[in-house]
């Protein structure tokens, strides 16, 4: 009798650990922060930690290929010029473009100099330049935006109070992977070795920096929090009495260390410390747009606690002809597998009508990434859809997510088991947005529209402005028909038609009422005439 009652109990017992555990699982909690991060900037130097705490990225068998004893880009063309930041606190931008820079030179054999000016007058954070930042606040506007030329933007600028000028520059490239290298020799040398110059933080303000002037190999064991962002080119095992040491680019000038660059022993002054590299890009597409909620990009994360969630965000097209034609997010943690999927309906919990999907990314690190569709999904303008990604990586918060940046109702959401979702906004649980991001093309719509002869247009056509609401932005295009500088087109009539857009949706007017969203009008050759758009 005793022998069946235990039975019973343990039965009941066991039962009701696993409903506890089943709710647990359910509970949505927030990753914890990066203390370090709350130290703030250094003026001297510029970096700021990330505030996310990345203890979870670790070296993994795999990633510690075996690699040469002794690597230098210099040596194999894949470095660019040696820049300077002083006076201001901008090392960030600087070790970012660097190891952009050094990505195209080695894969494009194209050298580039690119605007750090533009990323800190620009960027989310802060405008000011003793504020500083760090690659992740570099990395996302790249993402959301790309680069430009130093010679449009170029440093210091209008230091110390920045301003953004990027819409009288034209973007280049835009990043569209990324990825994070865990602190660990191994890994560092196999991802220098096989993607070329990585970004890396560390501590700067020891003596011995200061005053380096590029002829030893300095050591600090030190274990000062990071404050400074610079580029690792290259190892050399021999160097450092044998112990080995980093090459590494630093953004002070030629005049200081071996003109620009440093030698440090590993394991010192916290090198290692957040280094990533930039491993996708593509050229920058004006026709592309990017609906995205995350603001700040990878800022937190969120999950369930079992390592396998869900994150959703709805996409509304605000115009006629668009085309989805890939996802894009935040890896949080490695390795993992991402699995995308497009929705047609959701009923405020649940989501219905499989249009695209699935469609799997596998990472090995933790980073970002953007997965291609293999056939677009044409949308209709005003019809939401809905971007579903399982991040199964087993970390227990594996959704990324925007807790700073502006949050939005009912536009992004978390599930645990992908059958039943909950708002991550203030309708919901109020944590931040999902970073989750769209990318939308234009199509190219059939019409009786002609081009002949040799068209062109006056005036700013990509034009893009800071408007907030209730302000009013007006800009003048003048369409031509340059017709009359060709004999063989000196009698064409062209037909020229405009589309007028806003990234967020908001009315577009002009002075002519047949001049709406589309319409079409003819111009006789030699002639053209201005239409103002607001």
């Amino acid at each position: 009798m005793k022998s069946r009652l235990l039975s019973i109990f343990l039965l009941v017992f066991t039962l009701v650990v696993m409903t506890s555990g089943e709710l647990i699982a359910q509970t949505l909690k927030v990753a914890p922060k990066n203390p370090d991060a709350l130290s703030g900037g250094d003026p001297q130097f510029g970096l700021i930690p990330p505030p996310m705490d990345l203890s979870h990225i670790i070296a993994r068998p795999g990633m510690d290929q075996a690699a040469a004893s002794t690597w230098d880009w210099r040596a194999l063309g894949g470095v660019t010029s040696v820049k300077n930041q002083n006076p201001y606190g901008t090392c960030w931008c600087f070790g970012c473009l660097g190891n952009f820079e050094a990505s195209v030179l080695i894969n494009d054999s194209v050298v580039n100099d690119y605007s750090e000016m533009n990323i800190q007058g620009c960027n989310i954070f802060s405008q000011n330049c003793f504020t500083g930042g760090n690659a992740w606040i570099a990395v996302n506007y790249l993402a959301l935006n790309g680069t430009v030329d130093e010679a449009c933007d170029p440093y210091p600028g209008d230091c110390p109070n920045s301003s953004c000028i990027n819409y009288a520059c034209a973007f280049d490239k835009q990043v569209t992977e990324w990825r994070l290298i865990p602190n660990d020799v191994a890994s560092i040398k196999a991802a220098v070795q096989t993607w070329g110059p990585c970004y890396t933080s560390m501590y700067a303000s020891f003596p011995a920096f200061s005053t380096y002037d590029g002829t030893y190999c300095m050591s600090y064991t030190g274990t000062e929090g990071t404050n400074h962002g610079v580029v690792i080119v290259g190892w050399d095992d021999d160097m450092c009495g044998g112990n080995g040491a980093w090459i590494i680019k630093n953004s002070w000038g030629t005049s200081w260390g071996d003109s620009g660059f440093f030698y440090i022993e590993y394991g010192s002054a916290r090198v290692g410390t957040n280094v990533n590299v930039i491993t996708g890009y593509k050229d920058y597409d004006p026709s592309e747009k990017i609906y995205s909620y995350d603001e700040w990009g990878w800022w937190g994360s969120i999950g369930y606690g079992d390592g396998d969630d869900f994150g959703m965000i709805e996409l509304t097209p605000s115009t006629a002809s668009e085309t989805l034609t890939a996802v894009s997010f935040w890896a949080v943690a490695a390795p993992g597998t991402y699995t995308v999927k497009i929705y047609d309906d959701f009923s405020g919990s649940a989501v219905s009508t499989l249009l695209a999907g699935p469609i799997v990314k596998s990472a090995t690190e933790e980073g970002y990434y953007s997965v291609p569709l293999p056939t677009p999904l044409v949308l209709t303008m005003g019809d939401p859809i809905y971007i579903e990604v399982e991040f199964s990586n087993g970390y227990a918060y594996p959704i990324p997510m925007d807790d700073t940046g502006p949050m939005e109702t009912g536009k992004t959401f978390t599930s645990d088991d992908g059958l039943s979702y909950n708002s991550l906004g203030p309708d919901g649980d109020n944590y931040g947005d999902v970073g989750i991001r769209g990318h939308v093309a234009y199509e190219v719509v059939e019409n009786d529209c002609s081009f002949e002869g040799d068209a062109g247009i006056y005036g700013l056509f990509y034009a893009s402005a800071d408007v907030v609401a209730g302000e009013t932005y007006c800009d003048v295009v003048g369409p031509a028909n340059f017709g009359f500088i060709s004999t063989l087109c000196s009698d064409v009539i062209d037909t020229f038609c405009m589309h007028y857009y806003d990234d967020y949706g908001w009315p577009v007017t002009t002075t002519y009422a047949e001049d709406a969203e589309g319409a079409c009008w003819e111009l006789d050759s030699g002639y053209t005439f201005d239409i103002e758009v607001c």
